[in-house]
């Protein structure tokens, strides 16, 4: 499984799992906000994508808005499991 490296403006980092419902929450949410389509608003989603696998995972109990303020800009990194790395994808 994937998870999600996020770094904090304190320094402290959290790594939360990638799961499926993350993926379709950040999604259905974009749809819902009328974010726009594609790399249009790509940064926006995979911070929005980070914020819920942080939530889901209750490493966090901040609205968006707060948390956002207090991830570091280059804080949000993807990575997969150990296990996952000799798997083909396709």
């Amino acid at each position: 499984m994937k998870t999600i490296r996020i770094t904090h403006t304190g320094g402290e980092t959290h790594e939360a799992p990638l799961t499926p419902r993350v993926i379709c929450a950040a999604e259905e949410h974009a749809q819902v906000k009328k974010w726009a389509t594609g790399d249009a608003s790509r940064i926006r989603q995979a911070y929005y994508m980070a914020y819920l696998a942080e939530k889901f995972a209750k490493l966090t109990t901040l609205d968006f808005d707060a948390w956002l303020d207090g991830v570091d800009v280059d804080g949000v990194e993807i990575t997969a499991a150990e296990a996952d790395a000799g798997k083909p994808t396709a």
